[in-house]
């Protein structure tokens, strides 16, 4: 089996030798995430931790209550690994002052050995779709226990997995216990070869995961809400959009304003560094973009469209908003998270493209909470719909506390399974 593992090793520094340039290009990692990435943590080896990966932004979202219950519950400090930058920024942001935040090591053996070391974890607790093969290999031969929470597979992951089942089986056969969403995702580690007495369907910690600033909230609501509602303006935000999708909302919105001169449009990208690019596409369309970072006065030109970008703050701007559509989902990219408007109880209207959210997407669905459409033009219809009618707005809103108020405990049996091991 060690053999495997040197194989593995070989195959991911090719690969990464392969690929950081590129990320380098593209700017999803830099100097310093690298140097954290190859083991050089500055932090001294130190008591027993709890450490908890996340990948990405949704994740680190995610983790909020949990951290809460495991600080109110038992004595270790906590460190939480991220890979993406984002990520990073989001969690140092959320969790400074409740743990350490590093990045996530690359998966090689020499590299593991030291922040392994540095860690020194009571428990390693992976989020969702977290499985590397030689960080759980390494921590199985150190006994220490590996829990997966809120797990899932994705239909892309399900796919490369099958195609190295055996190795793939032995990873999992180092976990201790897998925390599951529903039926489905059961199936799925199961038919990977996952034992299924190591599997417990904990439920979706998303929904009752929702975390953020009072504070914060309420600064957001005082200065944006006189900006942004000027005039009892409708605002419809256009969140966690990706390309084209901007410019399917920008025209969209074009012909909105032709019929309804009450409605004001707030794009969120997905990604912050295109901020620059969908400026260029508002003002070929005739529109005047206004940054958020930059709004302190209402401005003076007519057409405006205002773009969000601050990373970590859009959960705040769902709170003063009268519409939400949800991007990722116009597109064949699988959709983003659609609770938090919903947890807002904010209309909320997504595109076809939901596959990385189908069991949110169909509780959603299921509860009458939220509009699914099939193109741009249905998009359309349903913004002037939604702008036309109230009774329509308020009774979507009425359909949004039912989705919260039929799916709770799956924390409590998450942070059950993860208290059996310490």
């Amino acid at each position: 089996m060690i053999i495997l593992f040197w194989i593995y090793d070989i195959i991911f520094i090719l690969g990464l030798l392969l690929y950081l340039p590129i990320y380098f290009y593209r700017k999803k990692i830099t100097p310093l995430a690298l140097a954290e990435k190859l083991g050089f943590i500055k932090r001294n080896v130190c008591e027993k931790s709890i450490w908890i990966h996340v990948v990405s932004v949704g994740e680190a979202n995610l983790i909020g209550t949990l951290i809460k219950k495991l600080n109110e519950t038992v004595n270790y400090p906590i460190v939480i690994s991220t890979t993406t930058l984002t990520g990073n920024i989001i969690a140092k942001k959320k969790y400074s002052q409740k743990g350490e935040v590093i990045f996530f090591p690359f998966d090689i053996s020499f590299v593991l050995s030291r922040v392994i070391k540095l860690i020194n974890p009571e428990i390693f607790i992976a989020v969702e779709t977290e499985i590397w093969p030689n960080l759980f290999y390494h921590l199985k031969k150190k006994n220490i226990p590996i829990v997966i929470v809120n797990g899932r597979i994705s239909n892309k992951a399900f796919r490369q997995y099958k195609y190295v089942k055996p190795f793939i089986k032995r990873t999992l056969d180092s976990c201790n216990y897998i925390g599951v969403q529903n039926q489905f995702y059961k199936q799925r580690f199961v038919s990977l070869g996952c034992k299924e007495e190591k599997i417990t369907i904990s439920g979706n910690m998303k929904f009752e995961s929702l975390s953020f600033d009072e504070n914060r909230l309420l600064e957001v609501k005082n200065k944006f809400t006189p900006l942004l509602k000027s005039n009892l303006k409708i605002l419809i935000t256009a969140a966690s959009t990706h390309h084209p999708e901007e410019e399917i909302i920008l025209d969209i919105y074009k012909d909105l304003i032709k019929t309804s001169q009450n409605t004001f449009l707030l794009i969120a990208p997905r990604h912050i560094k295109r901020v620059p690019a969908i400026e260029k596409t508002a003002l070929s369309l005739g529109f005047n973009p206004v940054r958020i970072s930059k709004l302190e006065s209402p401005p003076p030109e007519d057409k405006n469209v205002f773009i969000l970008d601050i990373i970590g703050e859009l959960i705040y701007f769902y709170s003063i908003s009268d519409i939400c559509f949800v991007g990722g989902s116009l597109i064949k990219h699988g959709g983003q998270n659609i609770l938090e408007p919903i947890y807002f109880l904010k209309p909320t209207v997504f595109g076809p493209h939901m596959d990385n959210f189908a069991d949110i997407t169909e509780v959603v669905l299921n509860k009458g909470a939220g509009i699914k459409v099939t193109d741009p033009q249905k998009l359309k219809e349903v913004f002037l719909e939604l702008i036309k009618d109230t009774s329509l707005r308020n009774n979507l809103r009425c359909k949004c506390i039912e989705v919260f108020q039929g799916e709770k405990q799956s924390l409590e049996k998450n942070l059950h399974l993860i208290l059996k091991c310490l």
